[in-house]
């Protein structure tokens, strides 16, 4: 299998007055299509900045990042744009939900965003919130659906644009035990039917049980597990 994501010898230093911490030590990781990569860690070791300046939301103080094709450390806001709308699928811990907007609507609306004709655009969210096991919910808004609901249509928005890679940073952190579940479940099971690369972060370490690769961020270097 071809490689997707390559990091190299990348660092993250946060300047507080007169002092530096630094959050990522020469942070090096090659990840190959189709591959599903669990960084477990505990709370502030860093793992939510490495996803972020994967998904080019935050900047690295040093190293290079290369995912899909872009060297995603050297573009501008124009061309970070495009790579996040195209390449990149997000779920967050909270979902972003637009509370005015139905399931289908939320999911179908990065599509629309991008350029798809909006019955196109539409047809595929309802086979993703279909793929999530919501094809009844998605005329519901997010203040009706349950939180673990909510965090599948974030997954299916997530899949609309029929992204290469899909960063997850603590997907289930919000949620009880039983929704956590379904929800790492349908996840995993969803991104490996469609042959997509999943990069996750979380401090649950049960859910690297499912990952093909387990690491593991501390002290802002990254390890095997």
């Amino acid at each position: 299998m071809a490689e997707i994501i390559r990091i190299e010898h990348v660092s993250k230093v946060f300047v507080t007055g007169s002092e530096q911490i630094s959050i990522l030590v020469d942070v090096q990781l090659s990840i190959e299509e189709g591959t599903v990569v669990v960084i477990t860690g505990e709370s502030g070791s860093g793992k939510s900045t490495l996803l972020n300046i994967t998904g080019g939301l935050e900047s690295a103080s040093g190293g290079t990042i290369r995912v899909a094709g872009y060297r995603v450390n050297t573009l501008d806001e124009f061309e970070l744009s495009t790579y996040r709308a195209h390449s990149l699928g997000l779920v967050f811990q909270f979902h972003y939900l637009l509370k005015d907007f139905t399931a289908l609507e939320n999911v179908m609306l990065p599509a629309y965003m991008a350029g798809t004709a909006r019955r196109e655009a539409l047809e595929h969210a309802r086979v993703l919130l279909a793929a999530v096991g919501l094809e009844h919910r998605g005329e519901h808004y997010p203040s009706q659906l349950s939180g673990g609901e909510r965090q599948r249509v974030a997954v299916a928005r997530a899949l609309v644009n029929d992204p290469d890679v899909v960063l997850a940073d603590e997907p289930t952190g919000n949620l009880d035990e039983r929704n956590s579940a379904l929800v790492q479940q349908i996840l995993f099971d969803v991104v490996r039917t469609r042959a997509k690369t999943l990069l996750l972060v979380t401090h649950d370490a049960t859910l690297a049980a499912h990952a093909d690769r387990h690491l593991v961020l501390a002290h802002g270097v990254l390890q095997p597990q």
